[in-house]
């Protein structure tokens, strides 16, 4: 793949805020880009961490290929090199008088008092996965945008997926068009999949060692979202197959992901600025979830749903006669 040279293009007048790394707006083949840097590591002393720059440009180009491949809206995403550093560039799909409303904005908006998984009474601001879904579920703003609840659980799925661990309530949310109008935004602010901030010898450590391959795929790892006071492995939550709309978005993603994973491979192998270590790494962890979590519970999913069919359907039969 080519990488573009972004030193050329001149910066436009748009603000981005946000705390993972410098950003700056740019117009690229005549439209607006937000232009991400890596975030500067060594600045934040952060333990066990040997890289001086995050690999977040390169992930998040990955991950929102990802979410392309496998058919979802998504932002647009251009990686390439500004200052000496691989950036990425993503559309901004915003256009003049568009306003993005987060979902945190939307949540803590909500009248009735919140009540989390444990029962207990919240301010709203937390990311408790009762919460989300009620808010989903009752808020009046969300009323008339369809398939908002569908929308979360495929990023769900999707961000296990590729093992991206800050999908919160401040990186997905509604437009609300210039002419007043609502609809879901795009997939965006995918960095923080695929262990970003990982270096070589890292990635190696955990190839080596299946134990520790099996417990950063899948079995030990945590997203953001909380269920009684817990962060949760959201592998474990999709084996319990407790919610119905997660079993749905699993049983709609695993058979695209058959077809998908020979192009998210040529992908990953195209692009430049990784080491054969970082393909490897990337490419390994996602198709032992895929193998390991996705492809078995699918296979449940389906067999689930064919005893139902067929239960329904004998007692029609008894029904009729």
């Amino acid at each position: 793949m080519q990488m573009i040279d972004f030193n050329q293009f001149k910066q436009n007048q748009r603000m981005y805020g946000g705390t993972a790394g410098r950003k700056m707006g740019i117009i690229y083949e005549g439209k607006n880009y937000i232009l991400k840097f890596p975030g500067n590591l060594k600045e934040q002393q952060m333990k066990n961490i040997q890289l001086s720059y995050s690999n977040s440009p390169v992930c998040e180009y990955i991950g929102s290929q990802i979410y392309e491949i496998l058919g979802f809206p998504v932002h647009k995403t251009v990686l390439g090199f500004r200052n000496n550093k691989t950036v990425v560039a993503c559309g901004d799909f915003l256009e003049d008088g568009d306003r993005l409303y987060e979902f945190d904005k939307i949540k803590v908006t909500f009248d009735p008092p919140f009540l989390d998984s444990s029962g207990n009474e919240t301010n709203g601001t937390g990311l408790d996965l009762y919460e989300i879904l009620m808010t989903i579920q009752e808020h009046p703003f969300l009323k008339g945008i369809e398939g908002v609840r569908q929308h979360f659980w495929n990023m769900f799925v999707v961000d296990a997926l590729i093992g991206n661990t800050d999908r919160n309530n401040s990186n997905w949310g509604i437009i609300v068009r210039a002419d007043g109008t609502k609809e879901l935004a795009p997939v965006y602010d995918n960095g923080n999949c695929l262990n970003s901030k990982w270096d070589d010898d890292k990635m190696q450590a955990v190839l080596s060692d299946e134990k520790r391959l099996k417990a950063e795929s899948f079995s030990a790892r945590r997203c953001i979202f909380e269920l009684e006071g817990n962060r949760l492995n959201p592998y474990h939550l999709i084996e319990r197959m407790e919610y119905e709309e997660c079993n749905e978005a699993v049983r709609n993603i695993t058979p695209k992901l058959v077809l998908a994973l020979p192009e998210i491979e040529k992908m990953v192998s195209e692009i430049p600025v990784l080491t054969d270590t970082q393909k490897k790494f990337y490419l390994t962890v996602m198709e032992e979830r895929y193998e390991k979590v996705f492809q078995p519970v699918c296979r449940e999913i389906i067999g689930q749903q064919i005893v139902a069919d067929r239960h329904s359907a004998d007692g029609k039969e008894r029904r009729c006669r």
